[in-house]
């Protein structure tokens, strides 16, 4: 990060992740219960969104087990049986969703109290720096600060904090259910963790620095900005056009080229992982075949299973994009902690 503010640096990562997440922590514990609330919301959601494939495969046997019987003459579809099944699966889904509405209304709300709080710290601040500073530091990155980085930490703990929860919820969920349908293709399709794992790990640790210069050079262009506007009459006068014209496409070309990185290499976790789903479905599809063939597993258990093997690896690449916008979040939280710290004026004629 930069020494000064208005300057942008490379860096690797968040100068101090910990202590900032720490900070940050500090910023929206007076809303843990409410946190904890919406985060059980979250955990209710997911469950019963998760059982959801197992009972509608239950509905697939039936009529597959109906349709057989009256090829054979022995009976017909039950489909007294079939509509109790549907019926509990709307309602089902309908209490999931009531879940996740109030879950994400609940986090809204943190997110916009804890945003508020920060908008009125840094205000505060604002009237009490010495005079020197705001004449070594860029007056657009400051500007920054209390927008774009303030949006950022807002939208992105709106986003990532109850689907970390729900994802975690839902890669355990998932693999539970497999197990009880059938131990052995779920341990198959638990075999791609570690494939995705890797992947996660080097997305992320190639789009992290890029995440952070993003932030940066996004206050300097802000900084350009507020400069050419407030000094238009200065410009004008020393016929400086040109070379503010000049500052500003390097800046904002930098910016480009680091949220260019930044998206795109977070925008590879996506298609790579549905590479890695296709090729699991695949090896679950014949496999399945063969044990419905031998016996080992009825017709609608390998639709559940197929379901649910699809969906899981969509945690994984959740928990992905969610340790992108986490990297975002801290990279701007840093940024406003730092001039949080900054030293205040002290007027010594009141000591």
């Amino acid at each position: 990060m930069a020494g000064k503010m208005g300057g942008p640096k490379a860096v690797d990562k968040a100068t101090d992740f910990k202590g900032t997440l720490k900070k940050f922590l500090k910023i929206i514990s007076e809303y843990k219960i409410l946190i904890i609330i919406a985060f059980l919301f979250a955990i209710g959601s997911t469950i019963f969104a998760i059982i959801s494939p197992k009972i509608l495969g239950n509905a697939t046997t039936k009529i597959y087990n109906g349709i057989i019987a009256k090829i054979n003459g022995t009976g017909t579809i039950n489909f007294n049986a079939i509509k109790s099944i549907l019926i509990c699966l709307a309602i089902l889904y309908i209490i999931s969703a009531l879940f996740n509405y109030i879950q994400n209304l609940i986090m809204t709300h943190v997110a916009q109290r804890a945003s508020y709080k920060l908008r009125k710290r840094i205000s505060h601040k604002l009237n009490k720096m010495p005079m020197n500073y705001y004449d070594k530091q860029n007056t657009g990155d400051i500007l920054s600060i209390i927008t774009n980085d303030i949006d950022t930490l807002q939208l992105n703990l709106n986003q990532s904090a109850t689907q970390l929860i729900s994802s975690i919820v839902t890669l355990i969920g998932i693999f539970v259910m497999m197990c009880t349908i059938n131990f052995t293709l779920a341990i198959i399709t638990a075999l791609i963790l570690p494939i995705a794992g890797i992947i996660v790990m080097i997305i992320v640790s190639k789009s992290q620095k890029y995440f952070m210069n993003q932030q940066n050079y996004l206050g300097s262009v802000d900084g350009e900005v507020e400069e050419i506007i407030s000094g238009h009459t200065v410009i004008k006068a020393f016929n400086a056009e040109e070379k503010s014209m000049q500052n500003f496409n390097q800046d904002n070309e930098k910016l480009c080229v680091a949220g260019f990185k930044a998206q795109f290499l977070s925008g590879l976790m996506h298609p790579i992982m549905n590479f890695v789903a296709n090729l699991n479905y695949t090896i679950i599809a014949i496999l399945g075949a063969i044990f419905a063939i031998n016996g080992k597993i009825t017709i609608g258990n390998i639709q559940s299973f197929i379901q649910y093997s699809r969906n899981f690896t969509n945690p994984i690449a959740s928990l992905a994009q969610i340790s992108n916008l986490i990297q975002s979040m801290i990279a701007a939280s840093e940024r406003v902690f730092t001039f949080l710290e900054q030293e205040e004026y002290v007027d010594e004629g009141t000591i």
